[in-house]
């Protein structure tokens, strides 16, 4: 595997955050990983580093207190283009609701909807790395 990609991952949940730093950097496909169980952080590192960043993958959770998914990527739709390019974003969730499947495919931001729980397997084959 010669690409290595940077990830950001968000859910409120501290054990699925370390289950998949733990998973992405088995698989050798990750530069960095940096976990985030508060959305609103994580639009603020976006924010303070996106300039710096290069392709940077978000593994964003749909259900979360404070702060859902959606919520998320509206506050992303804020940031310049220039940050917004760089950055791949991928929804997981356990969410069979049709709305928010439907909400999350036909939405340019959502590059793909993961059911929980995400397989590595799928996530090195969408990425191609």
């Amino acid at each position: 595997m010669n690409r290595k990609l940077d990830f950001l991952l968000i859910d409120d949940s501290s054990f699925v955050l370390m289950t998949y730093e733990v998973l992405i950097e088995r698989t050798g496909m990750a530069k960095s990983v940096k976990a985030f169980n508060v959305p609103r952080n994580a639009l603020k590192y976006i924010k303070k580093h996106g300039e710096q960043l290069v392709e940077t993958i978000i593994l964003l959770d749909l259900q979360m207190p404070d702060m859902d998914g959606f919520e998320f990527i509206k506050g992303f739709e804020a940031l310049p283009d220039t940050i917004r390019k760089k950055i791949k974003i991928f929804m997981v969730t356990s969410s069979m609701d049709p709305q928010h499947i439907e909400q999350a495919r036909t939405n340019p931001l959502i590059m793909g909807l993961f059911a929980k729980p995400l397989e590595m397997e799928t996530l090195m084959s969408i990425l191609s790395v």
